[in-house]
């Protein structure tokens, strides 16, 4: 999937820093993109999962962060959800973006958008051999605050022959 064109959220970063597998966005696409807002929300969380783990990355030069708006259009949601759409929407090219809130995954398809949430990418990890298996990773996602649903967890370890 590298050399595609990945804007990302911030609940997704941050799931993936609180299970220590913010590297697999490196592995995966290479590099990705976040807005303003976005890197404000994660940042604003000093000391919370995400805000170390971003600031290393953008220093490394895998993470890019470009200047953002809001698209009338998604003004109900989210500061970071609306502008990763906005921006989404703005490419020549088609990209994809990672986002785990409902109601922005719902826009993006609306939109013709490929979307991906965190335990799309730690299946694509798997799929892509990155990591052995994806059960390690959801034990690990449990065991915080993160909210996903059981269904969704089940159907995760089914898709990746562990279930």
């Amino acid at each position: 999937m590298a050399g595609r064109l990945v804007i990302a959220d911030a609940s997704p970063l941050i799931g993936l820093a609180a299970i220590e597998a913010f590297d697999l966005l490196r592995g995966l696409f290479g590099s990705i993109i976040v807005t303003e807002a976005v890197h404000r929300e994660i940042l604003a969380g000093v000391g919370l999962p995400g805000a170390v783990e971003l600031a290393a990355a953008m220093e490394k030069g895998w993470v890019d962060v470009v200047p953002s708006h809001i698209d009338a259009e998604f003004a109900d949601l989210g500061d970071g959800e609306a502008t990763t759409l906005t921006l989404a929407l703005e490419q020549p090219d088609a990209c994809l973006v990672l986002m785990d809130e409902s109601s922005g995954r719902s826009y993006a398809k609306e939109h013709g958008v490929s979307v991906a949430g965190l335990i799309g990418v730690i299946l694509e990890a798997k799929n892509a051999g990155l990591i052995p298996e994806i059960r390690h990773y959801i034990d690990r996602l449990t065991a915080t605050d993160f909210r996903v649903s059981a269904e969704i967890l089940q159907a995760a370890l089914k898709r990746a022959g562990e279930g």
